[in-house]
């Protein structure tokens, strides 16, 4: 399947997630399943922001999918709240990251911290958002995130150690375009599957890394003022 086909199919994926999203969400809360009825407002947030990174890669504006993935989160929160449901059942950071682009400042509701010291993805992810919303981390996932750092390096370490120093969350001595430009190779790493937890196309490993940019990148680059040329550069500002 070549790359228009992918980015065709992937779109027509995301949109009908994003279509039977309402209807479904509606049958489970008339069935009282209202777990599964936030569950699938997590889902529908998350194909919309994967529907907004397609955009972006190709071009296209993607602030209202962004703002869509933000109205499903707040029914997500609407819903936690309302039916008392654990919090720590929702992983959600790429949907912070989103509405980060698009100014949405949403308090943090959600995290997991025994999924943070499990998995360094999820750890890094959570790390980053705090920071780009500027909401303290527990000490729990600072330990955790410098427990990572400290191990031997691995592609997920490379890729969120530069994010982090272009945050100023990590000691660094290479000037600002530099560590920009290590940031970006990152992506381009990620080709190679091997390297790369098993996760979302969105994180742009193997065939999907022509589709996607960046959403992390992207978002550390708009909270530090970053203005130049890359594919993960937000313009829609």
């Amino acid at each position: 399947m070549g790359g228009l086909e992918q980015y065709e199919s992937r779109v027509a994926e995301a949109e009908a997630l994003v279509a039977r999203g309402p209807d479904v969400i509606t049958d489970l809360l008339a069935h009282s399943n209202y777990e599964w009825a936030a569950q699938n407002c997590r889902v529908t947030a998350e194909a919309y922001v994967d529907l907004g990174l397609l955009h972006w890669r190709r071009g296209i504006d993607p602030r209202e999918d962004f703002e869509c993935a933000g109205r499903a989160y707040a029914k997500l929160v609407e819903l936690v709240r309302q039916h008392k449901l654990p919090k720590n059942s929702f992983e959600i950071p790429t949907i912070y990251a989103a509405m980060f682009m698009v100014d949405r400042r949403a308090p943090f509701e959600f995290g997991n911290e025994d999924a943070y010291k499990a998995s360094r993805w999820s750890c890094y992810q959570a790390r980053l958002v705090h920071a780009l919303f500027d909401a303290p981390p527990s000490d729990a996932l600072v330990a955790a995130t410098d427990k990572f750092l400290a191990e031997p390096a691995t592609l997920p370490d490379r890729i969120f150690e530069s994010y982090f120093q272009l945050l100023g969350l990590r000691p660094q001595t290479m000037g600002l375009e530099e560590r920009v430009m290590r940031a970006k190779a990152t992506w381009a790493e990620r080709k190679r599957d091997e390297l790369i937890p098993a996760g979302r196309a969105l994180d742009g490993h193997g065939d999907a890394n022509d589709l996607y940019v960046d959403l992390y990148l992207g978002a550390v680059l708009k909270k530090i003022g970053w203005k130049g040329h890359t594919v993960h550069a937000w313009r829609w500002d």
